[in-house]
């Protein structure tokens, strides 16, 4: 129940309320939005071997990797030529949120619409091809093979292609990069500094950031199954989750039909290890009971948490921890589900695919799978969704995105 001295801002109108009004996706399970949502709930996997770049010698070969075949033609040839996969991924993303909104920019003020992206490693693999050739001295090498690398590349053309001048960000802070970039537009919305904004992130495989997760001895060389006993470790994956969000009474205006609201969120620090989360957890839990504040809600009025959910021993088991902590009596009515487990680890874009996830779910009253999950393990003992979608009532419903540094992020949404 909705806290009596705290009354619902999606219904009460207490601040400038932030609604979703449009979607992108593309990822290994998804061309797009509708293919997404059916994906999504029947628990399909797209993680798969590798065949990107070289993977022999290593002991992991699998990731959520987008194949050649789907790619092909999704834009045109004179917006793709010499841009990275990383941005061709979120370009296509961005397009379809754009269209999905039914929103004509043209019609708004372009200094009150911002872009505000979550990078990771963004164009790295034209990195490594530039870098190849480069070595093999061939006498054609162009610029655009050392400026598709930036992260904040994909802010950029987004901005220029759709003619936008408000304010334009790209947030790095590893794996929750993206969910901080929709954290920030949400904020800009709130305190009537934007009316609209273009969020979400994009994240491509490369050779690095494969070869830097193997060293580290966190992927699995198998699909990964979240917070299941057996589990060995994270798969990498790759894809663009993009999301446009309005001021709410401006989407009204225009005859918008907004899938969800944003009603708050909180992002902190645990201040103790470059890889390691906090051993108690409390970092997690503090950043989930700071966004529950903020969007003037009690865990009770949770129905769904999106695990952060690696499926790495010590990460799993720390969520767990943070979540039982937060939602006490909650904690089997409260349903989650990792689902990492079907679109691998999307690094810097997985907070905005993973808000997405958690939006459908809102928006289709269904929650989707943790999948691979077949003993669940004692340590992380939680209400979990397993295998495939559930139809359950969903009110509100939580995000998490935990990241390398300890960067601990929490997004709120809502139904309307």
């Amino acid at each position: 129940m909705h806290s009596p001295s705290k009354p619902n801002p999606i219904k009460s109108g207490m601040s400038r309320s932030v609604a979703i009004t449009g979607m992108g996706i593309f990822c290994a399970i998804a061309r797009d939005l509708p293919e997404f949502r059916t994906n999504l709930f029947n628990g399909t996997c797209g993680i798969g071997k590798v065949d990107l770049f070289d993977i022999a010698g290593y002991n992991c070969r699998m990731a959520a990797q987008i194949r050649a075949s789907r790619l092909k033609a999704r834009l045109p040839s004179r917006q793709t030529k010499r841009i990275s996969r990383c941005d061709l991924l979120g370009l296509i993303a961005a397009r379809e949120a754009i269209q999905n909104a039914r929103i004509d920019l043209n019609k708004i003020d372009a200094r009150r619409i911002g872009v505000i992206m979550g990078g990771g490693a963004g164009g790295m693999l034209s990195w490594e091809k530039f870098r190849r050739e480069i070595w093999k001295d061939r006498p054609k090498r162009y610029a655009s093979g050392v400026l598709a690398s930036a992260p904040c590349t994909l802010t950029d053309l987004i901005a220029s292609h759709y003619g936008i001048a408000g304010p334009r960000s790209t947030i790095t802070t590893a794996c929750s990069s993206s969910a901080n970039a929709v954290g920030y537009g949400f904020d800009l919305i709130r305190s009537g500094r934007l009316d609209c904004v273009i969020t979400g992130g994009s994240e491509a495989l490369s050779e690095l950031t494969f070869a830097g997760f193997h060293s580290l001895k966190v992927m699995s060389p198998e699909p990964c199954c979240p917070f299941d006993v057996n589990r060995q470790g994270l798969s990498l994956g790759e894809g663009a989750g993009i999301i446009v969000l309005e001021a709410y009474e401006n989407a009204a205006k225009r005859g918008a039909s907004p899938v969800a609201m944003i009603t708050g969120y909180a992002l902190n620090s645990d201040a103790y290890h470059m890889t390691s989360p906090d051993p108690e957890g409390m970092g997690m839990y503090r950043v989930m009971t700071a966004a529950l504040k903020q969007s003037g809600l009690d865990p009770g009025s949770i129905d769904y948490v999106n695990a952060h959910g690696t499926a790495t021993k010590i990460n799993d088991k720390m969520e767990s921890r943070a979540i039982g902590r937060v939602f006490r009596d909650e904690g089997q009515q409260t349903w989650v589900s990792a689902t990492k487990s079907m679109v691998g680890h999307c690094l810097g874009a997985s907070g905005a695919i993973e808000a997405i996830a958690t939006i459908l779910a809102i928006d289709q009253q269904t929650l989707p799978p943790t999948v691979h999950l077949d003993e669940i393990d004692p340590q992380c003992q939680l209400n979990h969704v397993t295998q495939t979608g559930i139809q359950k009532p969903i009110r509100a419903a939580l995000s998490n995105s935990f990241a390398f540094g300890g960067n601990n992020t929490s997004l709120v949404f809502g139904k309307l």
